[in-house]
């Protein structure tokens, strides 16, 4: 993407006040509503605000035009760069440069590794660990369920997410990671369409509490249905049902979720790859029944009937049936291993 800026731009960014843009942007930023994320969301040209109005806001809904966002973005940057080089600065004016750089350009490392500095020293600094951990995670979620293509699979922001659980879990900070994918990985997965640094993340937050696997199935299931072009979220899916532990609980969720997402691929004529990836998959398992397995070769045979040959869809429905009957465990030693 470019980042040349045109000539238009740079006489706006000379001629207005470009402090007083920054001081207002930083402020919403490090002043967010108490427990609510804001909603971000970026105007542009065709959306131009009065002289002296920075953005506008309906209490956690924000919008800010890219302009003033552009002024904002060298005034940080210039805050930043006398920051590494020494000068003395409070934490707080740190923390909103860093806020309007990540806002800016979500892959702005310097900016992440710079609010883990300043988290780390508050944290060895106060003994309020979880109000200073739980702003830097309001912050950071903001940014990737808001209505910003880029935030909402970016790999700096969910790799910075992911520090902090870790710190979360030496800090002794409780939290709720079934909340976490329903109100952040889930929100991340509709602004960005096949987020797979979304669902990585989710995978992430699975391994730390294997037990909420059972659990998030249904929610997970519900969002794929709902999202069905969506493979990341499939893949989720299976992941979540594979990490079920109780071998028969495991088995009955798999059987009832395949038999579900089967009878409605049906009746909708489904024949996305998304969908059949994870219909095959499931079937490969074992872990449903032959009848079952009989049946999705019965819609499968169905579905490729009425698909026009050679089509994307044929295909996927043809080589879904071919790798399932090449790799499909049968249901005995499926219930073997379990």
């Amino acid at each position: 993407m470019s980042r040349s800026l045109d000539e238009d731009l740079l006489a706006h960014l000379k001629a207005d006040d470009s402090n007083g843009v920054y001081k207002d942007i930083s402020t919403l930023l490090t002043n967010p509503p108490e427990n609510e994320l804001l909603e971000i969301e970026l105007l542009g040209k065709s959306h131009p605000l009065e002289p002296g109005v920075n953005y506008l806001r309906d209490e956690a809904a924000v919008a800010i035009p890219k302009l003033r966002l552009a002024q904002a973005f060298f005034v940080a940057r210039g805050i930043l760069q006398s920051y590494q080089d020494g000068s003395t600065m409070d934490r707080r004016e740190a923390l909103a440069a860093t806020a309007v750089l990540l806002l800016m350009d979500p892959e702005h490392l310097t900016a992440a590794n710079t609010r883990k500095r300043l988290l780390l020293s508050a944290l060895e600094s106060s003994k309020q660990d979880e109000l200073a951990w739980k702003r830097e995670k309001q912050f950071v979620d903001s940014l990737l369920t808001s209505r910003l293509y880029r935030h909402a699979k970016s790999p700096t922001l969910w790799s910075h997410r992911r520090w902090l659980l870790q710190l979360s879990a030496v800090r002794d900070v409780y939290v709720e990671p079934q909340l976490d994918i329903k109100d952040v990985i889930m929100i991340a997965g509709i602004r960005h369409p096949r987020n797979y640094p979304a669902w990585h993340h989710a995978r992430f937050l699975l391994d730390c509490s294997p037990r909420l696997a059972e659990s998030i199935v249904t929610d997970v299931k519900e969002f794929c249905l709902k999202n069905h072009g969506d493979i990341s979220s499939w893949s989720f899916l299976i992941y979540a049902i594979s990490r079920i532990k109780n071998g028969e609980c495991r088995r009955k969720i798999c059987s009832s979720v395949f038999a579900e997402v089967l009878d409605i691929a049906n009746s909708f004529s489904w024949t996305n790859e998304s969908v059949w990836v994870f219909l095959r998959s499931m079937a490969a398992t074992g872990l449903v029944s032959d009848q079952q397995f009989e049946s999705f070769l019965a819609i499968n045979k169905r579905l490729v009937s009425v698909t026009p040959k050679d089509s994307d869809g044929w295909r996927t429905l043809e080589s879904a049936r071919r790798w399932c009957e090449k790799y499909r465990l049968s249901t005995s030693s499926s219930t073997a291993e379990s």
